[in-house]
């Protein structure tokens, strides 16, 4: 009977340690495998980052690469549009810049002129010209077209001996009148050059400013070879920008 106890608590306790020694060979499996995976996880979050920081360079690469062609781009439409302005303004007009007082109240010193340089001149233009003996670039309105006669008495312009309206100097006229002076002292075109009328393409000029303008009285009528363009506009100083 004790030979039976015995040999039954071997057995039980035989199999108490195969079943602790199965349970601690599935504790290390288990944790071996938690091993394996967290490796797996840490190679997996490796890959993923140097993906994502490998898409971020890509990314910022593409987009330096466009932003570079986007310079590029502008650069090269901006240096065409200026070559196509640089291009215009030598072929159709000109930007230049008023010097002096001789057209004052009309025109200020400093101020700048879009002058075009096709159009027709006509009565009461105003013209960007070179005078004719210092060849100094000024602006002058023309008076008198070629073929006319042109004469002044008392502050009434005359051509062909027919009165003319000078309504850019109303406001002069009448301080002169009020004033009891003249605005623009008496002459005749015989008187000033020995000619009774202007020859073919000469213009007759006269600054606005009348008593300080170096004008036609003072140099003689003009060529049109002489004159650059027609005054079409001023467009600075902005606040006074205007057609003429």
């Amino acid at each position: 009977m004790k030979q039976a106890n015995k040999t039954s608590k071997k057995v039980a306790s035989i199999k108490k340690q195969r079943k602790k020694s199965n349970q601690n060979a599935t504790t290390n499996t288990a944790i071996k495998n938690r091993n394996v995976q967290s490796k797996k996880d840490k190679r997996t979050d490796a890959k993923i980052a140097r993906y994502k920081k490998n898409t971020i360079k890509r990314t910022l690469k593409k987009r330096k690469k466009q932003r570079h062609q986007f310079y590029k781009e502008i650069g090269v439409s901006f240096f065409l549009l200026l070559t196509l302005f640089f291009v215009f303004q030598w072929l159709f007009f000109s930007l230049p810049k008023v010097n002096g007082y001789g057209m004052t109240t009309t025109l200020n010193d400093g101020d700048r002129l879009f002058v075009s340089k096709y159009s027709k001149i006509k009565r009461f233009d105003m013209v960007y010209l070179k005078q004719p003996d210092k060849k100094q670039p000024m602006v002058r309105r023309v008076i008198a077209l070629p073929g006319e006669e042109i004469a002044y008495e008392k502050d009434q312009l005359l051509i062909n001996k027919r009165p003319v309206v000078e309504r850019f100097l109303k406001n002069e006229l009448n301080e002169a009148e009020k004033e009891q002076r003249l605005l623009t002292e008496d002459f005749t075109l015989a008187e000033l050059t020995g000619s009774i009328t202007l020859p073919k393409e000469s213009y007759f000029v006269l600054g606005d400013n009348r008593h300080y303008a170096a004008d036609s009285r003072d140099f003689g009528w003009i060529e049109q070879k002489d004159i650059l363009g027609i005054v079409k506009a001023r467009i600075i100083p902005f606040h006074h920008m205007s057609q003429f």
